[in-house]
C-alpha cells in the first residue's frame, strides 16, 4: 500500500499569502483624484493610530481606506443577533443564509463610514465638481470593502488565520512605519512597556483554567482527566481590536447629526469628546472594551448552552448539580474570569493612553506598547492553527 501525505499547511500559507499580496496591491491605489501630498505632513494621534489597525491604510484614502473594519463590525452584530435567538434559530439558519445577512449588513455599514469618511478627504484640481467626486469616492470605498469581505471570507474557508492576517499587516505596517521616526533614546520606555504588555498577554493566552467534568461512559484512570477549559482571557484580545468598531458608531451618528445641525455647539463639543485624545473618549473606550470582553465571552462561549449539553448527555461537573446549578456555576466562573481579564486589558490599555493624554511621550510611541498586546494575541492563535495543520500533515493516509 502506498503511503499518501497531506501538504494542508503548505496549501492554507501560500493562500494567505496570496490574499495578502491582493491586499496590499490594494493598499497602493489611491481614492480616484484624492491629494496624497496633503497627508504625508498630518502628525497620527492615538485615535488616527487604532483606527488604522482595521483601516486599510493610515491616512484612509485608497481603495481598501475601510480596510476590515466594516466587515468585523457586521459579523460581530450578526454574532450578538444569533445569540439573543438562541441555539433552535441557529440551528435553522443556513451558513450561505448567514453569509447571504452578513454581506449585506457589511455594504450598509460600509457605505455609513465611506459617507462619514469622505468630507475629509482632499482632492486635487478635477474638471468634476467636488460632490462628483466625493459620490466617486464612497463608490470606491464600497466596492474596496466588499472584496476585502470576499477575500477574508475565502482565507477563512482555504487560508490560515480568516480576517487576523489582514489586520496583522496593518499592526505591523504601523508599527515599523512608528519605529523608524524615533531614535533608540526615545524608544526605550515605550519598549520596555511593549515588552511587559507582551508578556502578560502571553501568560494570559496559555494560562488554562480546568473544570472537572465527570463523564457517565468514563470509570477508569482517565475519568479525573475530562474537563472544561477556560483561557484565562477567554477570547484573547478581541475586544481590543474590535471596541474601535464600537467606539466609531456614535462618532458617525454624532456626525451624521452634524451634517443636519452643523451650528449645534452641544454637538459639537460631544464630538470633540469622543476621541482617543481626550479623556472622555479614553474612559469610554476602555469601558466598550470591558463590556465586549464580557459580551463575546458569552455569545462564543455560551456557558448556559454548554450546562444544557452536559445533562443531555448525563455528564456533570464535579461536585455541581446538573441543571440550573451547573449554569449557574459555569456563568460564574466565565463572568469571574472575563472581570479579571477584562481589568487587565483596561489597565495596561490605560496605561498607553494615559501616557499620551499626559504628553509624557508622543501619541504614536503611546500606542506602541498596546500594539504589541494585539500582536501577541494575534500571532498566538495563528501559531497554534498553524502547529494543527502541521499535524496533520505528518499522519500518513493509506486509504
Amino acid at each position: 500500500m502506498k503511503n499518501n501525505k497531506t501538504h494542508e499547511l503548505r496549501r492554507r500559507l501560500l493562500f494567505t499569502i496570496l490574499i495578502l499580496a491582493v491586499y496590499m496591491v490594494g493598499r497602493s491605489f489611491l481614492l480616484y483624484n484624492v491629494d496624497p501630498a496633503a497627508y504625508q505632513l498630518e502628525e497620527l494621534d492615538s485615535q488616527n493610530i487604532m483606527f488604522s489597525m482595521i483601516s486599510g491604510d493610515r491616512y484612509r484614502y485608497t481603495l481598501f481606506a475601510l480596510g476590515i473594519m466594516p466587515y468585523i463590525t457586521a459579523t460581530l452584530i450578526i454574532w450578538i443577533v444569533m445569540a439573543l435567538r438562541g441555539a433552535e434559530f441557529r440551528a435553522r439558519i443556513s451558513p450561505q443564509k448567514m453569509g447571504r445577512f452578513t454581506l449585506v449588513l457589511m455594504v450598509i455599514i460600509a457605505a455609513a463610514f465611506a459617507i462619514s469618511r469622505v468630507d475629509e478627504l482632499v482632492f486635487k484640481e478635477s474638471g468634476l465638481d467636488i460632490e462628483t467626486l466625493r459620490a466617486i469616492a464612497i463608490l470606491e470605498m464600497v466596492i474596496g470593502a466588499i472584496i476585502i469581505y470576499k477575500m477574508a471570507d475565502l482565507n477563512k474557508e482555504h487560508g490560515i488565520g480568516a480576517q487576523t492576517p489582514i489586520i496583522l499587516v496593518n499592526i505591523l505596517d504601523n508599527l515599523f512605519s512608528t519605529i523608524q521616526k524615533y531614535t533608540w533614546k526615545e524608544l526605550q520606555e515605550p519598549l520596555v512597556l511593549c515588552l511587559i504588555m507582551a508578556v502578560v498577554i502571553l501568560v494570559m493566552e496559555n494560562i488554562i483554567i480546568h473544570v472537572p467534568v465527570q463523564r457517565v461512559s468514563i470509570h477508569n484512570v482517565y475519568a479525573d482527566k475530562n474537563y472544561i477549559a477556560f483561557k484565562l482571557d477567554p477570547i484573547g484580545v478581541m475586544p481590543v481590536m474590535f471596541a474601535v468598531s464600537f467606539f466609531m458608531i456614535p462618532q458617525l451618528l454624532i456626525r451624521f447629526l452634524l451634517i443636519l445641525y452643523e451650528d449645534n455647539s452641544t454637538l459639537q463639543l460631544i464630538y470633540e469628546k469622543m476621541n482617543l485624545t481626550s479623556i472622555t473618549g479614553v474612559s469610554i473606550y476602555l469601558g466598550i472594551i470591558f463590556f465586549l470582553n464580557i459580551l463575546f465571552s458569552f455569545i462564543m462561549l455560551t456557558p448556559g448552552e454548554m450546562a444544557e449539553q452536559l445533562q443531555k448527555v448525563g455528564d456533570s461537573i464535579v461536585g455541581v448539580y446538573a441543571g440550573k446549578k451547573t449554569r449557574k456555576y459555569l456563568r460564574r466562573k466565565l463572568l469571574l474570569l472575563c472581570i479579571l481579564s477584562g481589568s487587565i486589558l483596561c489597565l495596561m490599555m490605560g496605561i498607553s493612553l494615559g501616557l499620551s493624554l499626559k504628553g509624557e511621550i508622543s501619541s504614536e510611541l503611546a500606542l506602541l506598547p498596546a500594539t504589541a498586546m494585539i500582536l501577541i494575541g494575534i500571532l498566538c492563535p495563528l501559531y497554534r492553527e498553524v502547529k494543527s495543520y502541521h499535524r496533520f500533515d505528518t499522519y500518513s493516509f493509506f486509504i
